[in-house]
């Protein structure tokens, strides 16, 4: 067998464990979302604000808070806390400091997200249809936390909060 062969053969076997279709993480520069009312935006830092712009249109003026659906359905928003570093994530009127936003994706996905830098750090945690996403935080988490080879700070602090808000 060639290499070419077992790495294609390793890759498969990987792709095809249920922890492996479920969990994907990545760095990028924007966040894909779902805003209250549905619509599909990305967000863009810049400086302390958000950018936001919808699919095949320019970014839009910067804005301290982004308003974005939760996993269950609610509306809440987010932003910059410059002086402390950290998001705040507004939700029923209670505000809390925080390293991760959960979100709804584009297609109904439900992913967290951690910043970094100009970016965010982004994992998926559960499909669209999958009746208890939290349930999948712990093993996301670990997952993360095991294949962070390049040592990216916001990819353990979401592999942490992940783990722990999943019981671990």
């Amino acid at each position: 067998m060639t290499c070419r062969m077992l790495v294609l053969a390793a890759a498969l076997i990987g792709a095809t464990t249920p922890l492996a279709a479920k969990t994907l993480a990545y760095e990028d520069n924007k966040l894909n979302f779902k805003t209250c009312t549905g619509e599909n935006v990305s967000a863009r830092w810049v400086g302390a604000n958000l950018s936001l712009s919808q699919p095949g249109k320019s970014p839009g003026d910067p804005s301290a808070t982004v308003a974005f659906l939760t996993w269950d359905g609610d509306c809440a928003t987010f932003e910059w806390d410059g002086n402390t570093g950290t998001l705040v994530i507004k939700q029923g009127g209670a505000a809390k400091p925080g390293d991760i936003v959960h979100f709804v994706a584009w297609d109904g996905a439900r992913w967290s997200a951690a910043r970094t830098g100009a970016g965010f750090y982004l994992a998926r945690i559960a499909d669209k249809d999958d009746a208890a996403p939290k349930a999948r935080m712990k093993a996301a988490g670990d997952w993360l936390a095991k294949n962070n080879k390049l040592g990216v700070p916001a990819a353990d602090t979401l592999a942490k909060s992940l783990s722990e808000a999943g019981g671990g």
